[in-house]
């Protein structure tokens, strides 16, 4: 069984491959294949594919990609959120609830980002236990995007993290 260190530290390397990329992205995804090669060899494998990818691509190419896998595309938007309602009131409610449940847990959301960004949600799933956000909310979010992802690179970060939640 994983230990409460080892879930913090792969809910926050996995966090960062759906974030908007940095220099420090290939050094991440072999950080992140590394902590995942023990417990999660499925997911390891997708962070693997995942990796291999951006240590070849130059960084303005994986910004562009970025921004057009997730960015430009509404179907792959990486807003638990938006993929669950939509821009409707009940995105607002869930944004709400998640700012409360943060706050109960220690985290503050950082950089600019809504409180419904996959990136944010891994991060306080490394916090608590939430089956009913993973269960109700993620997994579902996570197959739709992983669905419009055909020969995406990014598609493989999100396998790992739903290979990682369904492991919970």
């Amino acid at each position: 069984m994983p230990t409460a260190q080892t879930v913090d530290t792969v809910h926050e390397l996995l966090a960062r491959t759906v974030e908007y990329p940095t220099p420090d992205l290939p050094a991440q995804a072999r950080a992140c294949e590394a902590a995942l090669s023990g417990q999660h060899g499925r997911a390891a494998r997708h962070i693997a594919r995942f990796r291999a990818f951006v240590e070849q691509a130059e960084p303005g190419a994986l910004e562009e990609l970025y921004t057009a896998t997730f960015d430009l595309r509404p179907t792959c938007y990486p807003y638990i959120g938006y993929q669950l309602f939509g821009e409707t009131y009940k995105r607002g409610e869930f944004l709400a609830l998640l700012n409360a449940r943060y706050r109960q847990a220690g985290l503050a959301v950082t950089g600019g980002e809504l409180p419904d960004h996959l990136g944010m949600i891994l991060r306080y799933l490394a916090r608590t236990s939430d089956a009913d956000l993973v269960a109700e909310g993620v997994l579902p979010a996570l197959e739709r995007m992983i669905e419009q992802l055909q020969d995406n690179p990014y598609r493989e970060p999100l396998r790992a993290i739903l290979a990682v939640l369904r492991d919970q």
